[in-house]
């Protein structure tokens, strides 16, 4: 009797010392080895996960971009992408950059959600949230970001497909907070 009680306290322990394992070995397997990265250009300093990386834009007006590493399709583009931009002001600000939304609402590929008035380092800035569809297929969700200094406008715009919105929204935000702007 002794032996069988034994022999049965000796399987619970082997099987809470198993499960134990798993345990600790799904946890490790959730923590990553990210690091903080460090990107600096035009007057803008920003720090991002190293699972993002700096990538290019193709507008003109783009001082830097970074993309999430894991989100780059065959051609090498970002599908989830932070990209600032600095642009000459003309004129008034805000008539600047709401006359910008007023000519993209005529495309039908875009729709303003939701826009208005934010702070950015103690600066005033204006938000939009909008999505847009390219090639009546990929429907991506945006948020950026505009403020002014020294003359220039500058936006920092947040892309990603409906889908993965939400899930990466949190480094675009953290970016705005930790945000320099020299």
């Amino acid at each position: 009797m002794k032996s069988n009680v034994l022999k049965y306290v000796i399987s619970i322990m082997l099987c809470l010392l198993f499960i134990g394992c798993i345990v600790t070995s799904v946890n490790a397997d959730d923590s990553s080895d990210l690091t903080m990265l460090s990107l600096s250009k035009g007057g803008i300093v920003i720090n991002y996960p190293s699972d993002w990386g700096y990538s290019q834009a193709t507008s003109q007006y783009s001082i830097m971009s970074i993309s999430k590493l894991d989100s780059i399709d065959a051609l090498g583009v970002g599908q989830v992408n932070i990209n600032i931009e600095k642009k000459p002001l003309e004129g008034d600000f805000y008539t600047f950059v709401n006359d910008t939304y007023k000519s993209m609402s005529k495309d039908s590929s875009f729709e303003l959600i939701s826009s208005g008035e934010v702070t950015l380092k103690d600066m005033a800035a204006l938000e939009y949230i909008y999505t847009s569809s390219q090639n009546d297929t990929t429907v991506k969700e945006h948020k950026a970001v505009w403020f002014e200094k020294g003359g220039q406008a500058y936006v920092l715009l947040y892309s990603a497909p409906l889908d993965q919105f939400e899930s990466n929204l949190y480094v675009f935000d953290y970016i705005l907070t930790d945000i320099q702007i020299n």
